[in-house]
């Protein structure tokens, strides 16, 4: 008898399934196709296209069945409305510290989404909290003689970042890099994706302020905004902001950016919890989750 009723569920699932795609296919299918075309014409419309084509080579025209499937795109669209639903009812409704129950919550929900190993404390140190406002911060001093020009690596930098301007001082622990000829890629992207967060506020953070300060230096953490999933891999690279802001922690211009907090009011609630990646195999940057589509 349950079997039966198994079958008769599952059936009428799969026709509801079946209907969706149907729908779907049939709303988007005219767009597809022609995006398709024109992508085809274009290419063949070139010698490079012509080479591409003719030349043995691993590159490959994309086909219609190349592109994601009405089923991969239910299936993300179900992911990011889970995820996200999970997030909200995980979390109270207003921005403030979250208790034990909701932090080892969330903790758990953002470390299967995100694939990786989160936690709100590591060695039996904390923050002041994991959930708050965070604000737009400006470029930091990367090495003795930079200057605000010289974070530009693309015209997009130019545009987007530099018009936040460089702090008048240096970071919580000074340079990223005591020359410009030691500079890294590493010391590059560690400015590029800080955030500041009130270390000052930790609990036994003025009982312990050398280990403290060591602790936190460049520590690595996940950013996520709860609202869309947006979320970006980042280290502390300053502290801050004071309370009287009503802030709990402050970001980058590629930070705020990438977390989609980047315009108006550059301001945001957000969640920050430790990445726990003693052996460094954690990029820093943004992250593509599960609640992100993409048509491949």
């Amino acid at each position: 008898m349950e079997t039966q009723k198994y079958e008769s569920l599952s059936k009428k699932w799969a026709e509801r399934n079946e209907d969706l795609r149907n729908s779907l296919y049939a709303k988007h299918k005219t767009s597809l196709e022609k995006a398709f075309k024109n992508y085809k014409h274009l290419l063949l419309g070139s010698v490079g296209g012509l080479m591409l084509l003719t030349a043995p080579s691993p590159l490959t025209l994309p086909t219609p069945h190349s592109l994601m499937t009405i089923e991969q795109v239910h299936d993300q669209v179900s992911k990011k409305t889970s995820f996200l639903s999970s997030l909200a009812q995980a979390l109270p409704s207003d921005v403030k510290t979250l208790d034990e129950e909701e932090e080892n919550q969330v903790s758990e929900i953002l470390s299967k989404n995100y694939n990786l190993q989160v936690e709100a404390e590591i060695n039996g140190i904390r923050l002041n909290t994991t959930y708050g406002l965070i604000g737009g911060e400006q470029h930091l001093y990367r090495f003795p003689g930079d200057t605000l020009s010289k974070h530009a690596e693309s015209s997009e930098d130019v545009e987007m970042y530099l018009p936040s301007g460089i702090a008048p001082g240096l970071g919580a622990w000074g340079y990223f890099s005591s020359s410009s000829q030691d500079f890294t890629e590493e010391d590059m992207l560690q400015e590029r994706y800080y955030i500041a967060v009130q270390t000052f506020l930790a609990p036994g953070f003025a009982e312990n302020v050398g280990k403290y300060r060591d602790f936190f230096k460049y520590r690595k953490m996940l950013v996520v905004n709860p609202k869309t999933g947006q979320a970006v891999v980042v280290v502390i690279g300053d502290a801050g902001p004071a309370e009287w802001t009503g802030k709990t922690l402050g970001g980058s211009p590629e930070v705020m950016h990438y977390l989609g907090l980047g315009k108006g009011p550059r301001k945001g609630a957000v969640l920050y919890f430790f990445i726990d990646d003693p052996d460094n195999k954690v990029p820093l940057g943004p992250i593509e989750s599960v609640v992100k589509m993409k048509f491949t």
